[in-house]
């Protein structure tokens, strides 16, 4: 994200100047603005870096500084605000039931409240243990079940998902009722989803991996695509026999051609490893989970969106139970479309412990170009309401997509035809390059041990090696159109080789990576210190690149998507580089050979500044979270 906003204390708080050792220096400002908790007042706040401390501290527009326990206190005050106001339904839905009349019925899905469970820590548990966590959580029943409450409130089910969720048409009046029963979790809006259609074409490897073909190409890892089905001609035709699969058997024939594409992409970046297919359009039913468990499914990618373009926010149920996998075995890598409706619109998938997926166009095996079709913007900032600038319902942070793949053919808009049944063609999209992203997770899972089931390590990994396209540092202050770049399956692969595994206070390293779980009391402590070695010379064409990145504490039945807030700082020879988003769990800084001397040491702090892990009811205590650094190249080709 790289924006350099170095502090010499908290001397200096004008808006348009920063002090560096000294300096002063134009910046832009990025205010959040908390407006429940002073009625008729909208309170704004900014972060600061301390260079005496080295932590981050957070000021408001008026100069007035905020330890990050009470900016916590404010969110907490503004979620018991809002939380009083909407009860147990989504921020959506209780904005648009304001405008319903008295028969007017509304398709919702009622999510069921389940007691808590907590998870053993990866770092200290045995897989015995970790597994049997995992199992008692896919096992564990709901305080009520759905046929009560439905009965309780006159509701007629149309249907109950597989994790025993109910889909209902409800009144306003009933609305209203279900905004305070206690055994429900959440009530959210309930859309149809559609397909975020790919273009299939003859990528050359050379596409999705500059260099050689990475090594392992998903050896031994297990590898799925959810979707629609697939037949057998198709099957044989590709030459693959997947482990376990689905058929197709419903007579939508563009559904089955585009069912067997997203898997052929899958195939085609990963040809070595175990494949999977399930025919199911959702990760959260209780077979689905098991089908996760049951195979040790490590990657995973799914091609459907996720409420259109009026998308789901981080609590939605779904991603809550993506967002618990991070807790539990097999710890899968989970891999979505950012969706085809175009930049005026939000990523489709805001769960935090996956990877979201954007469209860039490979032009003649040889270059990239950023592809209009599949931009999307952020999602609104998730604590606070705004940050400035953005308007009322303003985009945050969170630079989503994470990367972009390739997903456009350079030539040509029909669908290929080859081995692929059924009939349509097609347009541009995301459902081949979250396949695409897929199988190149798995190419890094393959690549060495020590990136086994840690899938915050592979989200460092690529975003760490992933390119610039749309041009410039990966900035927090903007919406990051290609995330942090096109995926490369090469690099990826090279350095989850090559790397040093890394602990605070390691020596001095050029290629570092670690990982590990962060607790509440570690936000009372100091800044988490690692050591980067320059190379001499300093690499040509490549820059500095360090990437920090954590889990959510999702809540399953809960309705929470618990997000702490941990900062990055990068030691350069005019002071610090830093990443300060509000509302990501991603941070990245890009720092230019200019702004270091080959055969030099710097350091980088990771600073765990807002501590939001849930106290009561939630799954675990901890998060996990990895950092990761490296020279990467400037720009795509």
């Amino acid at each position: 994200m790289g924006k350099q906003i170095s502090w010499a204390g908290l001397c200096c708080i004008s808006i348009m100047a920063q002090c560096v050792y000294g300096q002063i220096q134009e910046r832009s400002v990025r205010f959040l603005e908390y407006p429940l908790s002073l009625p008729g007042q909208i309170f704004k706040v900014h972060k600061a870096l301390d260079s005496a401390s080295g932590k981050i501290w957070v000021e408001s527009d008026l100069g007035q500084s905020l330890s990050p326990i009470g900016i916590r206190e404010r969110e907490v005050l503004e979620e018991r605000v809002e939380q009083s106001q909407r009860g147990k339904l989504s921020r959506e839905l209780s904005r648009n039931i304001l405008s319903m009349n008295s028969s007017e019925t509304k398709r919702v899905k009622i999510i069921l409240r389940y007691p808590p469970i907590a998870y053993p820590d990866k770092t200290k548990g045995n897989s015995a243990s970790l597994a049997a966590a995992s199992w008692s959580a896919a096992n564990l029943a709901p305080v009520a079940e759905m046929g009560d409450i439905a009965a309780r409130h006159g509701l007629g089910l149309l249907n109950t998902s597989g994790s025993g969720n109910g889909i209902v048409f409800a009144t306003k009046a009933q609305l209203l009722e279900l905004q305070g029963d206690g055994d429900i979790a959440a009530v959210e809006e309930s859309n149809d989803e559609f397909s975020a259609s790919p273009e299939l074409t003859t990528l050359a490897p050379s596409a999705y991996n500059p260099g050689p073909v990475p090594s392992g190409a998903g050896y031994n890892v297990n590898a799925a695509t959810f979707e629609f089905g697939l037949s057998q001609g198709f099957l044989n035709c590709i030459g693959v026999t997947p482990v376990l699969w689905d058929a197709y058997t419903t007579s939508n024939l563009t559904d089955q051609r585009h069912s067997e594409a997203v898997f052929r992409c899958l195939a085609a970046a990963a040809p070595s490893a175990n494949f999977y297919h399930r025919r199911s359009l959702v990760f959260d039913g209780t077979s689905d989970v098991n089908y996760l468990l049951n195979n040790s499914i490590q990657t995973v990618s799914i091609s459907q969106t996720r409420g259109g373009t009026s998308p789901y926010r981080s609590t939605y149920s779904e991603f809550l139970t993506m967002d618990d996998f991070a807790y539990r075995s097999p710890y899968p890598v989970f891999v979505t479309p950012s969706a085809n409706a175009g930049y005026q619109y939000e990523c489709n998938w805001q769960g935090y412990n996956g990877i979201s997926v954007g469209n860039v166009r490979h032009t003649d095996n040889s270059t990239f170009e950023f592809a209009d079709c599949t931009q999307t913007k952020n999602p609104p900032p998730v604590y606070g309401s705004c940050i400035s600038g953005s308007g009322a319902d303003c985009a945050g942070d969170r630079e989503m997509p994470i990367v972009v793949a390739p997903g456009i053919p350079y030539t040509g808009t029909t669908f290929a035809t080859t081995c692929l049944d059924g009939q349509g063609g097609l347009n541009c999209g995301t459902s081949f390059s979250a396949p695409i992203a897929n199988g190149i997770a798995a190419d890094l899972l393959a690549a060495d041990s020590r990136m086994s089931a840690w899938p915050e390590k592979v989200r460092a990994a690529m975003v760490l090696t992933a390119q610039n396209v749309d041009g410039g540092d990966w900035s927090y202050a903007t919406d990051g159109r290609d995330g942090s770049g096109t995926v490369s399956g090469s690099e990826g692969v090279s350095f989850a080789q090559n790397h040093t595994s890394v602990s605070p206070g390691n020596s001095a390293v050029e290629k570092g990576m670690g990982a590990s779980s962060m607790y509440a009391s570690d936000f009372s402590g100091a800044n988490k210190r690692f050591y980067v070695a320059a190379p001499n010379p300093l690499p040509s064409g490549k820059h500095l690149r360090v990437v920090l990145t954590w889990d959510s504490n999702p809540v399953v039945g809960g309705g929470v998507n618990a997000l702490s807030d941990l900062d990055l700082i990068v030691q350069t020879n005019s002071g610090t580089s830093g990443s300060y988003s509000w509302d990501g769990n991603v941070e990245v800084v890009d720092v230019s050979n200019g702004s270091l001397t080959s055969g030099s040491t710097y350091w980088v702090d990771v600073d765990p500044v807002i501590n939001r892990i849930p106290t009561s009811g939630s799954r675990t205590d901890y998060f996990y979270w990895s950092i990761a650094w490296e020279w990467v190249a400037d720009h795509a080709p």
